[in-house]
């Protein structure tokens, strides 16, 4: 045998007892997290992973063609002090879901012998929700949420621009400013050197309100989004793009506040790049400039929005034994020293200019305490392997581990977890690790598990360690 071979071969054997006594140990330790931020996060895997039914090429010769398919997930996710404190119960202690997505496409397919490639497709899927959170008192208990709409739109493919009409994903950039499913219409026009995108999108209807201090908020979020963007393709395995976005906000108080305005009108302008350098290295980077209007919640004041963001990373991948890849990234949002919230009208920006960056999309942030990109430092390092490639059962097995660093922009200001409310930039960190192993081409076994250590912006009696687990199934037919 090849000797190159044997050591691979041996090395995965040792990483395979090693995971075996890791993953052990973790299940045998209590568990915690962000509730809010979890779901957003899963519901942002999902998307990636179904996406795929959206852009697979349907098969016929013309006319109209029929797919359709399902999707079944069963997951539990334990958690364990979620407020950073030993002495007092959790709010959510564990949770599980049954999650069950049906989709059917239609594509009306050009006839062979026509000179026009011209496909006109319709994307429909159902969301069907149950799950169950304990202790019931706090954490509401079981839940059925639908069968409801989950994707309904019609694409229109009138080449070199399309038109995209219904409920779908709207996204600008990279999808930090923003990016949700929304209710809307989008233009695409594309060349072989640049891009152009125009959307208009509208919050779903009984959508929670990003801001929880406005009476009713989870009745109600009307928002309005308008984006532009504009792409550059001109070199080889670049892509460099801009876009400007207007969020409007028009959600009412349930019931009515007379002594309070809660409007947040918001406007960003994205800078952007993201490609690859030689075939073994990828990148990306982002500068988002926020602008807008807010209110101080005691006397009403309007107040400009004068904030910043930006990521940027970069990803090494090798082609030696396991396949490993290292990726570095930053990311941060400025914050406002006045902030308590970094949501909220109330506990908001108190005088002078809103410097807290809000923000309607989605960028992770870890497993266990998962704060949102505002008054944010974050570096993350991570590494990806598949390390028992060389055994036919577990070829498609992938182990992640991934350290994070967390630091405030603004001492004073809070972040997205409130009990770091001490005037130190020292958030803690963060250690995540995940293994996915696709089992079948229709059917993923899925670990995570996170562990966040406190720094110094939070006070003795709120510094104790936070955990998250979750063990998650998935069966695509």
């Amino acid at each position: 045998m090849n000797r190159k071979f044997i050591e691979c071969l041996r090395a995965e054997i040792l990483f395979g007892w090693v995971f075996v006594l890791t993953l052990l140990l973790l299940i045998l330790i209590p568990q915690a997290m962000s509730a809010t931020q979890t779901q957003r996060r899963i519901e942002e895997e999902i998307r990636q992973e179904l996406e795929q039914t959206e852009l697979e090429v349907s098969e016929g010769k013309g006319g109209l063609v029929f797919d359709y398919g399902g999707w079944f997930n069963v997951r539990y996710l334990d958690y364990d002090e979620d407020d950073n404190d030993f002495s007092s119960p959790d709010t959510i202690d564990y949770t599980s879901f049954v999650d069950l997505r049906f989709w059917l496409k239609a594509t009306l397919k050009p006839p062979l012998e026509a000179s026009y490639k011209n496909e006109h497709s319709f994307y429909l899927r159902l969301k069907d929700l149950y799950s169950e959170s304990r202790p019931v008192h706090t954490a509401g208990g079981c839940d059925h949420d639908g069968p409801e709409l989950d994707y309904a739109y019609l694409i229109l493919d009138l080449r070199p621009y399309w038109l995209k009409i219904g409920r779908h994903y709207f996204s600008a950039g990279r999808g930090i400013a923003y990016s949700n499913v929304n209710d809307g219409i989008e233009f695409d026009l594309r060349f072989s050197n640049w891009g152009f995108k125009a959307f208009g999108s509208k919050t779903l209807p009984n959508e929670e309100n990003i801001d929880m201090s406005v009476p009713g908020y989870e009745k109600e979020s009307d928002r309005y989004y308008y984006g532009l963007e504009y792409s550059y393709l001109g070199l080889p395995q670049q892509i460099f793009y801009a876009y400007a976005l207007i969020q409007r906000d028009y959600s009412n108080e349930i019931p009515e506040d007379v002594n309070h305005d809660y409007d947040y009108d918001s406007e960003y302008l994205g800078l952007g790049a993201r490609g690859k350098i030689k075939s073994a290295f990828s990148y990306w980077a982002e500068i988002i400039r926020q602008t807008g209007e807010s209110f101080v919640y005691d006397t009403n004041e309007k107040k400009d929005i004068d904030a910043w963001a930006g990521a940027a990373g970069v990803t090494y991948e090798s082609d030696a034994c396991m396949h490993p890849s290292v990726t570095f990234e930053y990311a941060f949002g400025s914050g406002d020293k006045d902030r308590t919230s970094v949501t909220n009208t109330q506990n908001g920006n108190t005088s002078g200019r809103d410097k807290n960056f809000l923000y309607f999309g989605y960028i992770p942030t870890g497993y266990a305490l998962s704060p949102r990109l505002s008054n944010l430092h974050l570096y993350r390092l991570g590494v990806r392997l598949n390390p028992l490639e060389k055994i036919t059962l577990f070829r498609n097995f992938t182990f992640g581990i991934d350290y994070y660093r967390y630091y405030k922009d603004k001492i004073r200001g809070g972040i997205y977890d409130p009990e770091a409310s001490e005037d130190n930039d020292n958030i803690g960190s963060e250690i995540d690790v995940s293994a996915v192993w696709q089992i079948l081409s229709d059917l993923r076994l899925t670990i995570q598990y996170g562990h966040f250590m406190p720094g110094d912006a939070y006070s003795v009696n709120s510094d104790d360690s936070e955990d998250y687990f979750s063990i998650s199934a998935v069966l695509m037919f």
